[in-house]
């Protein structure tokens, strides 16, 4: 009986440093797929930086291979100035040129800074909007015949 017991205790000893093992290899291939990770990381931030470098100083003369994305590039950012400027115009908010604070459209000088804030131009109505009538115009002609 003693040496199934020895047998038990031989194939636990075992089957615990295989385990440990395993644990072992387990843990470092993790540290490295992490140190992997960072690494891939550390060169996409750098493949960003040198892109946002190249767009700054090549964007008025890119490469003609590139052209295309770094003309797409500076119409996202003319788009998004856009946007942003039409927000600020349906919260009723001008922002300052001289500090970027946003201010009331009403007021004509920055609170922040004190410049004089330069108003946006109003939305130009296309001759050809202002000669169709509104929908509810329309819909009141057609039911007086």
């Amino acid at each position: 009986m003693s040496d199934i017991f020895k047998k038990i205790g031989k194939t636990v000893t075992e089957t615990g440093r295989s385990v440990g093992e395993k644990t072992k290899q387990m843990g470092s291939v993790a540290k490295l797929n992490g140190k992997i990770t960072a690494s891939e990381h550390s060169i996409e931030e750098n493949y960003r930086i040198i892109g946002k470098y190249y767009y700054d100083t090549y964007k008025n003369d890119p490469d003609a291979e590139i052209a295309e994305k770094v003309n797409a590039i500076t119409a996202s950012i003319d788009a998004i100035a856009e946007m942003k400027d039409q927000i600020l115009a349906v919260k009723g908010l001008v922002k300052c040129v001289n500090c970027g604070a946003e201010c009331s459209i009403e007021s004509d000088f920055c609170g922040k800074c004190g410049a004089k804030l330069v108003k946006p131009e109003p939305p130009v109505v296309e001759a050809e909007e202002a000669a169709e009538p509104a929908e509810s115009e329309v819909s009141e002609t057609n039911t007086e015949e």
